[in-house]
This record gives structure tokens, sequence and C-alpha cells, in this order.
């Protein structure tokens, strides 16, 4: 990949935005991390701002505490947009923010190269991947917390090396980072084996929604979104239960459902024998990967179940 256009222009501009979609995880969080800390490594200004705020799993990534939930309210020179297919992912309007130019670095293969520079590789694990290979490619040298970032990023991409999209050149950049200081088994603990006492009682009752359909090709799990607050838990303590929708023999398309009075949102998940990103495109404003994807229905639980059916029984 040709990294010249993005040099060309960090070099030109003096001030950045970072932004990143909707209910932010592990890829975007380690990219807009290793990002900021690569222009303000170059004397340039770097904020990071999202809509919502970091996952508490995400806290023990260096420097994340510069990530706000609070729009800044000043102009940018340049707004890069990373692992986020298309603006209305964002949450927020970019019209509204002043900036001369924009980029766009993703690894989803929905993106709409919506940006003035567009980077953009469907067939990389994670946008943490293709960050690293502009770090290797510029011959950028970069401290251990950065190496933890980028790693946090690929291993949560790849569902902790489960998925289909883990393949040599992930193992081989991973070990890389492993020889540039990230911890392995702090990362993974961190990302997927640390639970809050209220936040396992939120899974328990997750857990006791399973239902199967469709001959058990399909799995379904619900989280009313009152119940976050009542167990007092986090919404981020919900994370990673849509990973376990498809732990069943037989599971085509697990789906984890969270809704409340006025929408309903689906987590699609895949063993590969069904394209859910497929599936989540027939939504208005969904999309994602063949095995990961989701959309987002403005219907109450009932009538959104049964139109995602619908679709499903096509899909099927």
């Amino acid at each position: 990949m040709i990294w010249t256009e993005l040099q060309r222009l960090v070099a030109d501009n003096d001030s950045f935005l970072i932004s990143s979609h909707l209910s932010l995880d592990g890829d975007c969080v380690g990219s807009q991390l290793a990002m900021r800390w690569y222009l303000g490594s170059l004397g340039k200004q770097a904020v990071i701002y999202n809509r919502d705020p970091v996952p508490g799993k995400f806290r023990f990534l260096h420097g994340w505490e510069a990530i706000t939930s609070e729009r800044p309210r000043r102009d940018f020179d340049v707004l890069m947009i990373l692992d986020c297919s298309n603006p209305s992912r964002l949450g927020w309007e970019p019209r509204e923010m002043s900036v001369r130019r924009m980029v766009n670095i993703d690894h989803h293969r929905d993106n709409t190269s919506f940006a003035d520079v567009n980077i953009v590789d469907r067939s990389v694990a994670a946008t943490a991947q293709l960050i690293h290979g502009f770090f290797a490619a510029a011959g950028v040298d970069y401290p251990a917390t950065v190496a933890e970032a980028l790693y946090a990023g690929i291993l949560t991409d790849t569902g902790g090396f489960r998925f289909s999209n883990t393949t040599g050149e992930v193992l081989r950049i991973c070990a890389d980072l492993a020889e540039r200081g990230a911890e392995c088994a702090k990362i993974y603990e961190a990302s997927f084996d640390s639970h809050s006492t209220n936040g396992l009682m939120l899974w328990s009752r997750i857990w006791s929604t399973l239902r199967f359909h469709f001959d058990g090709r399909v799995c379904t799990m619900e989280l009313p979104l009152a119940l976050v607050e009542q167990l007092g838990a986090a919404y981020s303590d919900s994370e990673g239960v849509a990973d376990c929708t498809i732990l069943a023999k037989g599971v085509d398309v697990g789906i984890f459902i969270k809704y409340d009075d006025r929408e309903t949102h689906f987590s699609l998940r895949s063993r590969g024998r069904v394209d859910v990103g497929r599936i989540a495109q027939q939504v208005r404003g969904g999309g994602g990967h063949s095995c990961a994807a989701g959309c987002t229905m403005q219907l109450p639980l009932e009538q959104a179940r049964e139109r995602m059916f619908h679709i499903l029984r096509e899909a099927l």
C-alpha cells in the first residue's frame, strides 16, 4: 500500500481531530491512540473525540484519558476517521466541524470512500493492522504502549484470534508487536476476561433469554437496556455477549438484541456459512463483515424482531 499521500497531508497540516464509530471497540480505541501518539511525535496537535465514552475494559491502554466524548469547540486542519465505514456511523455530523481535509482509514467492506484521502483495505483483519503497516512503511519506531494499543485492536477484531480473519500475516504482525513490548496475556485478560460483579450479573440475566429458532440454525439473546441501570452495570459490560450466540453446534447465525421502547439493535455473528454483513445491509445504516455485523431499527422489540426474522428467512 502506498502511504505517501497520508504522509504528505500530515506534513502539511498542524491540527488533527481523530474520531471513530459509535459503541467503541478495541480496534477503534487502539487505532486512535496509536495515531494520536504518531501525530504528537511529529509535534502536531491531535484531539480524539468520539460520541461514546471508552468502555472500561479498554481503559488499561496508555493515554485513554485523552479520548473525550465532549465535542471540541474549535477548528481543525484535518479530520481523521478511523475504523468507520461511513460518516453516519460516527453519531455526529462532520459537516458541523470546520476542517479543510478528511482522511478515511478503514477495513470494512462497506466503506463508502467518503474522504479526501481514502486508505481502505478490506482484506485486513483490523484498522490497527493498517496502522501497523503504515508505521512499518514509514520507518516509525514506537514505544511498547503504542504496540499494546495496536495489539489490542487486532486481538479484539479477530475475536481473540478465533475468527476466520486470523491469518499468518496477522500472527506475524502480533509477534512483532509482542517483541516491541506488548504484553499479550495482560491485553487478553483486560479485553476478554475482566468483568465487574454487576457485569457478570448482567451476563447471567442475558443468558437466561437464550433461544433457538429456525430448527436450531439461529440463536438469540436479548438485553432490555433498562436492565443495565437496574443492576448497576455499564453498557459496555455487555460487550462480548454477541460472540456467545454462535457457540452451539448447528447454529449458523447468532443475534444479540439490545432494545428500549424506541429502537432495537442487532449484533449479528456467523460461523461463516451465512454472510451476516449482507443481512445487516438490508437495514438502513447497517453493515459490517461477513462474520460480524450490526444494524439498528427504529422499532420496538417485537416489530423489529419480526422484521429481522423475515430477512433471515430469505437468507437461510
